[in-house]
């Protein structure tokens, strides 16, 4: 029933928000998340991931290397045909398959953003070494890999898309943070007051609209056929029309580039 597939979905999101407050062992996570701060890419990703990177959890990955897993494999999709037909022509079968691969290079992403996130808190971490590298790998991996087994679920309940739901669950969990932030700020003497605020729910209530306005735009491809006949009214019926996303990749592709512009400057700290 609908009341206990939503039970089981606030369930399983908990769970997911659990893990962000599970901090890896012998990492100064204080005065890390007070180096991100400042904001930067880094500050960026842990919006995205609901401030599990800044207190060092165990699902600081989030869903990200699932999601770069799948742009890779859709963009190997189109060089390699086999994989083309492995997804689109051989039924569930196939698809299945083709979600094996996706998990197996999402595990190989996890285990490399993981050594890439540990190479930026290791000003922060008493002591560094090859044992506490290897177990910290391990269980930012298994925490990425537990998330990816929790979105399956939620899909598997057919009300949603479990990758969208979690990073909706992480990006909202940061706003009572950043509500009480601006709050605060408008408060202090020189924030401005309530007018100050007020000009910040005005922009956020206009970007909130302009990003579901074109989330959800449309581009009408019309389909003309030679002729179509209607029947009941023994007239030529209407043209018909393809629907075209005109934001089809959502915010996939910019979670992709924010991993790959980290990685440089992981291997940099490394």
């Amino acid at each position: 029933s609908l009341p206990a597939k939503l039970a089981a979905l606030v369930g399983l999101v908990a769970l997911s928000r659990l893990g962000v407050f599970a901090r890896l062992p012998g990492v100064d996570a204080d005065a890390f998340a007070a180096s991100l701060a400042s904001g930067g890419l880094l500050g960026y990703i842990d919006t995205l991931s609901g401030g599990s990177i800044s207190r060092v959890g165990v699902f600081s990955l989030g869903i990200v290397p699932y999601i770069n897993a799948s742009i890779v494999l859709q963009l190997m999709s189109t060089a390699f045909p086999s994989l083309k037909k492995l997804q689109r022509e051989e039924g569930s079968a196939g698809r299945e398959r083709f979600q094996f691969y996706q998990k197996g290079l999402a595990l190989a992403f996890a285990i490399v953003q993981a050594y890439g996130q540990l190479s930026y808190v290791r000003p922060f971490v008493a002591d560094w070494s090859p044992a506490w590298v290897a177990e910290s790998v391990l269980d930012l991996t298994t925490g990425a890999m537990i998330l990816i087994w929790i979105a399956d679920r939620i899909g598997d309940m057919k009300i949603g898309n479990g990758t969208s739901i979690l990073i909706t669950a992480s990006i909202a969990s940061s706003l009572p943070t950043s509500i009480g932030a601006a709050l605060q700020q408008a408060g202090a003497e020189g924030g401005g007051g309530p007018a100050s605020l007020a000009t910040y729910a005005a922009f956020f209530m206009v970007t909130t609209l302009g990003v579901v306005y074109v989330q959800e735009a449309e581009r009408q491809i019309p389909i003309n056929y030679a002729s179509r006949y209607r029947a009941r009214s023994a007239s030529l019926a209407k043209s018909a029309y393809l629907p075209f996303k005109v934001n089809a990749t959502g915010v996939m592709p910019v979670i992709f580039a924010s991993t790959l512009l980290a990685l440089p400057a992981g291997a940099a700290v490394a």
